[in-house]
């Protein structure tokens, strides 16, 4: 039996981060990712790949840490019922309004391992997309490694409806909320911190545009440009300032949960395509031997 895809959320909006050295990191985003600033204050910066009003929150801090994430509702949420729902399911829900530029209106909650979420239903429209640097598509999916996967699975999962679409042998699992194979993968390991954040471009073509603009601001692209076996997407990856790895991509498996499937494409070796788990060592599908171990990184 297929189970029940209702997500309670549709998208990944945002990430915010804790930066070491904050005009550094904006330089970073602004210049060579090509993200626009939407607001800033004392400490911190909102910056948008373009459509939303924010898509990454930069923030000083002692060290590089992940912040929180922002998801966005359904539309036709409420929010006092979503809040009464997270209480029953066991975990505290503080509403917060005004709390930043472009949302009005947002609940946090802290959910196991200390992960924090922000959920909301409204935000304002961005600047519009910036063509200098890299100039993503938009914001596409997060990679976050913490000793409590199992549990924000189940949070994951069981609360907010998103769907398991894959696994890399079990340390790694990729879920979503919506048709991309993942929204977020999960990464179970004795840290807490974030794996990686992703960048959908607009096509193939911008993977060399990308890797020269990364090459001529000095920065070294880590693994790829190459086809993953989960997801298939074209993946390329770097390192930002305070080394949070980068991932920059196109071409992501299509999932289709009515099916519990994905859209057949070419370069797919099984048809039809499934969830399902794959070996550490089947991180390309074109069997391309890279030095720079992804999964430990």
């Amino acid at each position: 039996m297929t189970r029940t895809f209702d997500p309670r959320v549709f998208q990944l909006g945002y990430v915010a981060l804790g930066v070491g050295d904050l005009p550094r990191s904006q330089t970073h985003y602004c210049e060579v990712i090509g993200l626009a600033e939407a607001a800033r204050d004392s400490s911190t910066v909102y910056l948008s790949v373009g459509a939303e009003h924010h898509n990454l929150v930069l923030r000083n801090a002692d060290d590089k840490a992940l912040l929180h994430l922002g998801y966005q509702l359904k539309p036709e949420t409420e929010i006092g019922d979503f809040i009464r729902d997270v209480e029953a399911f066991g975990l505290s829900a503080e509403r917060k309004t005004d709390s930043q530029p472009g949302i009005a209106d947002l609940v946090e909650v802290v959910a196991p391992g200390g992960n924090v979420f922000q959920f909301y239903a409204d935000a304002s429209i961005g600047p519009g997309f910036r063509r200098t640097g890299v100039a993503p598509m938009r914001l596409g999916h997060v990679a976050v490694i913490t000793p409590e996967a199992g549990k924000l699975r189940a949070f994951y999962e069981d609360f907010l409806g998103f769907h398991y679409t894959d696994d890399i042998g079990g340390i790694a699992t990729f879920m979503t909320c919506n048709r991309d194979h993942h929204v977020v993968n999960l990464v179970g390991l004795p840290q807490s911190r974030v794996h990686h954040i992703a960048f959908e471009l607009s096509d193939n073509a911008d993977h060399s545009k990308a890797c020269d603009t990364l090459a001529a601001a000095g920065l070294p692209t880590l693994w790829g440009p190459a086809r993953h076996c989960a997801g298939h997407n074209l993946a390329g990856y770097h390192y930002d300032p305070d080394r949070v790895m980068v991932e920059l991509y196109t071409q992501m498996d299509v999932y289709v949960p009515a099916t519990g499937i994905y859209e057949p494409r070419p370069w797919h070796r099984q048809n039809p395509l499934r969830p399902q788990s794959w070996r550490p060592e089947q991180m390309t599908n074109w069997e391309t031997s890279f030095g720079f171990d992804l999964v430990t990184a």
